[in-house]
């Protein structure tokens, strides 16, 4: 199994990711079907993520869970359903509770079925929403913490990699990080993630 990367580069599963040289970076697929997902898991050569609630023709349950987990090997699992990410880290992965912030009441909400077990981070949509919340609330969502959605530029996800351990941009964005390279902060600090 492969750990989280700092960067998950999206992908539909129809076109092959790449990871740019001097990134360390992974993918998630998401938004795609069940054939898709299998063919593009079968040439993974990077920390492969899926954010299983997008796959088309396949049900978010535990079945689902081990098929990802056992069957194709995924490191890491995204879903909306606090018991299926239970199970994927009962299955020795890494499982990430997709909650959404689109108001204050909205993201207690959401962390309030958030089983805050072992191997079970949070995923946090939109993205950019965590440049705006009070160290605080950082602090108390459950690690690993993912920025996913709404992060278009190169600049936005290395300000982001200061509160979180990973964000989710689309290839484009990636090439540009790479290109740009590493800020001098992020590899004196790790990626501001105190490791």
């Amino acid at each position: 199994m492969r750990l989280l990367t700092p960067i998950l580069v999206a992908s539909n599963g129809h076109e092959v990711i790449v990871p740019p040289p001097g990134l360390e970076s992974g993918v998630l697929l998401r938004d795609l079907d069940l054939m898709a997902l299998i063919a593009a898991a079968g040439t993974a050569s990077t920390t492969l993520a899926v954010d299983l609630d997008s796959v088309e023709g396949l049900n978010a349950d535990a079945a689902a869970a081990r098929f990802l987990a056992v069957e194709l090997g995924v490191d890491v699992v995204i879903t909306r359903r606090p018991a299926v990410a239970s199970r994927v880290a009962a299955l020795g992965r890494t499982a990430l509770l997709h909650v959404f912030a689109f108001d204050s009441t909205g993201l207690a909400r959401s962390l309030e079925g958030h089983p805050r077990e072992p191997g079970i981070g949070t995923v946090l949509s939109p993205g950019p929403v965590l440049d705006h919340l009070p160290p605080a609330e950082v602090e108390r969502l459950p690690r690993p913490l993912v920025a996913y959605g709404f992060v278009e530029t190169a600049e936005q996800a290395w300000s982001l990699l200061r509160c979180v351990d990973s964000v989710v941009v689309r290839p484009g964005c990636a090439l540009d990080m790479a290109r740009d390279g590493t800020p001098g902060w992020y590899a004196l600090d790790k990626g501001g993630r105190g490791d």
